[in-house]
């Protein structure tokens, strides 16, 4: 996945990261995870894979969208993803997912 990719998947992504390289290989590491992760519903009582790909690849840069984050904080955290995934690429895709995860998003009741 290339970083044009990915802001165009995930709109929430700020223009102030799409140049950085730390992005790019970002994209390229998780591209499998980023094709089907999907941001939750705010009313979501168990998670699929999709939306813990989302919570733990996508949500630091979210969290930094809103300005709970500085630039250099997200830029350590999508680090930090990245370097664990070249250490082992398949330990840490699973390590993702918690031990039991929902086939499809359980949503809660009275929520459309």
């Amino acid at each position: 996945m290339t970083v044009q990719e990915l802001a165009s998947r995930f709109p929430e992504i700020p223009a102030d990261l799409h140049g950085e390289p730390l992005l790019a290989a970002f994209a390229e590491a998780f591209d499998a995870q980023l094709e089907i992760a999907h941001k939750p519903s705010a009313c979501a009582e168990e998670h699929d894979a999709g939306n813990h790909f989302y919570l733990k690849l996508i949500g630091p840069i979210d969290i930094y969208r809103y300005g709970l984050y500085d630039r250099e904080r997200v830029l350590k955290e999508i680090g930090q993803l990245v370097e664990g995934h070249r250490s082992d690429p398949d330990g840490f895709a699973r390590g993702l997912l918690p031990e039991q995860v929902a086939r499809q998003e359980v949503r809660g009741p009275g929520c459309g």
